[in-house]
């Protein structure tokens, strides 16, 4: 017995056997890794890789470190009062020469929409403990970060 295929269903074959490669690849993948509990991911989004850019090409004499945990920048000597911090990063931190703090730049993107209220109390964290805190929602021009920062 001879099988015949004609052009089109020759061509249907092969991407069906493509598409069952796959498959089994994808099935493959999820049994090899079923252990693996970390994955690697992007320390900052490519929003956030524009501001740091923005901000390291405005300051090149400033340090510009990105995702700084707030119990790095304030503390309280009240258990309950540093709760309120744990775990919450800011977006970026501006150091001089020396390693003060010059300004804390937070980033908000519309994932912020309804969050005004907990961005406030935020950003009365640092004034308390005497740092300037500037949000943008958008990437700022150079100049209107220098005019800020300084």
């Amino acid at each position: 017995m001879v099988i015949v295929f004609d052009s089109s269903q020759s061509t249907f074959f092969f991407i069906g056997c493509i598409a069952s490669l796959f498959l089994i690849i994808i099935i493959l993948q999820k049994f090899v890794n079923r252990d693996q509990q970390y994955y690697a991911k992007r320390p900052i989004t490519a929003f956030e890789q524009k501001m740091f850019t923005r901000l390291k090409t405005t300051f090149p004499q400033y340090h510009v470190l990105a995702q700084v945990a707030f119990s790095a920048l304030i503390t309280s000597n009240n258990f309950k009062v540093r709760n309120k911090f744990n775990r919450k990063v800011t977006d970026f931190v501006i150091l001089n020469q020396e390693l003060d703090v010059i300004a804390i730049v937070e980033l908000d993107d519309p994932s912020h929409i309804g969050k005004e209220q907990e961005d406030a109390l935020r950003d009365e964290m640092f004034h308390q403990a005497g740092y300037k805190v500037l949000r943008y929602t958008h990437i700022p021009s150079n100049r209107q970060l220098q005019k800020d920062i300084h």
